[in-house]
């Protein structure tokens, strides 16, 4: 009976970091998966904002704060449709880097000069 309590120790001394590891590899590939998910959902809402953004210019008679809620607004469902995580703050400033990019590549020559 000591024998086999020896051997059965020894068995758990040798596979105990053998399951350690394993447990850590799972660990590790989901949390890849979920960042992964997130990375390609991030890109997908850029593209929604940015394809958004560019149908909302053509709304002449209204402000760009209008023009940003209508934009959030449409996100926002695109993001329950696909179930997707809203974040009104991350879309605010996609937004606002969209716009900024744009007026830096849209300057005109004049207001080159000023800088």
């Amino acid at each position: 009976m000591i024998e086999f309590l020896k051997k059965l120790t020894e068995l758990l001394v040798a596979i105990t970091p053998l399951l350690c590891a394993i447990f850590v590899l799972i660990i590790k590939l989901v949390k890849s998966k979920k960042t992964g998910r997130l990375l390609g959902d991030l890109v997908k809402i850029g593209e929604v904002v940015k394809d958004f953004m560019m149908d909302a210019e053509g709304f002449l008679n209204y402000s760009g704060m209008e023009k940003k809620e209508w934009v959030k607004t449409k996100v926002n469902q695109f993001c329950l449709e696909n179930n997707i995580m809203y974040s009104e703050d991350m879309i605010s400033d996609f937004i606002e880097k969209f716009i900024k990019l744009s007026k830096n590549v849209n300057k005109r020559e004049r207001d080159k000069e000023l800088l």
